[in-house]
């Protein structure tokens, strides 16, 4: 019996070194987009106080322009924006090392997180083949997620995913400024938009709930101010998004104890100002959406000052 389990012992150690080698040890291209965490964890960790560091998906790292921000608001702004498939437990987990007392967190997620639970998917497993220590920062709720997701990274290494950055330059490391915005887009033809209509949620979910009440309740004490406020949505069905928007809206007033910077509406917008999907603003709509977001910015008295630097 007791050789049958040492057998079995060794066969699932072979089987998990396997799975582990093809997913961390076959090369990768380091200018994949994911890369770019490397640079947005840099440059959170060097930039100076006072800082406003955006968290959220992909809607930020292509329809934010931080300079302006900048320029308008006197903070320092870093965008930590990335892939809707890391989760809101994800964004939360990787500013941990990072918050210092001052600091202003914004956080605005894409309006189909609020269905789920804030975890992430494969994109947990595939973010730490290019920052392996970012695990240790990781939550139980992301640490299960990861450990759920890696046969799905394993299968998708094992088809060529990450050996080659491709050749869409919106979709590469390089493709990021020194602030963490996705600029190259802004150069480039406008490609076909994917615009599927999608349901939207009139309730935030339990898991974000949490999330985002934990999270205020662990770092407000600490000196973080943190807000919430709307990403960019492309207008469809507009009555039956007022809808929807409007019960969405009241229950994150009702229920979530983060203050919340402007109304979805202020950030709804055509199909021309959209780049190639439903998520991510091209030039002209980036620009509408930064100028309508420091608008309500500077309608919070706490951030309306010029801070002293």
């Amino acid at each position: 019996m007791m050789k049958l389990i040492y057998k079995s012992a060794i066969l699932v150690s072979l089987a998990i070194f396997t799975i582990f080698a093809v997913i961390y040890l076959q090369p990768v291209d380091q200018n994949k987009y994911l890369a770019a965490t490397i640079d947005k964890h840099r440059i959170l960790a060097s930039t100076q106080q006072p800082r406003m560091i955006f968290v959220g998906d992909s809607n930020l790292a292509f329809g934010l322009d931080s300079a302006m921000v900048e320029r308008a608001t006197g903070y320092n702004v870093v965008n930590m924006g990335l892939h809707g498939g890391l989760g809101l437990n994800y964004y939360m987990d990787e500013l941990k090392p990072h918050l210092k007392r001052g600091d202003v967190v914004i956080i605005i997620i894409d309006y189909q997180n609020y269905f789920f639970d804030g975890s992430g998917a494969n994109t947990l497993v595939e973010i730490t083949i290019f920052n392996p220590g970012i695990i240790r920062y990781y939550s139980a709720g992301s640490l299960y997620n990861f450990i759920v997701a890696v046969p799905l990274a394993f299968q998708r290494r094992l088809q060529g995913a990450f050996s080659s950055a491709g050749d869409d330059m919106a979709f590469m490391r390089s493709a990021f400024n020194e602030h963490g915005d996705n600029v190259a887009h802004l150069k480039l033809p406008q490609p076909k938009l994917l615009a599927p209509e999608r349901p939207m949620p009139e309730k935030v979910s339990d898991g974000v709930l949490r999330l985002y009440n934990e999270f205020y309740d662990e770092w407000t004490p600490r000196g973080i101010r943190i807000y919430l406020s709307f990403s960019p949505l492309l207008i469809q069905d507009r009555d039956k998004q007022m809808k929807a928007l409007g019960k969405l809206y009241k229950d994150l007033v009702n229920r979530v104890k983060i203050p919340i910077i402007g109304l979805p509406t202020d950030f709804m917008y055509p199909a021309d100002l959209f780049y190639d999907n439903i998520f991510h603003l091209n030039g002209k709509g980036r620009e509408l959406r930064t100028k309508a977001l420091i608008r309500q910015i500077k309608k919070v008295p706490e951030l309306a000052a010029v801070p002293k630097k």
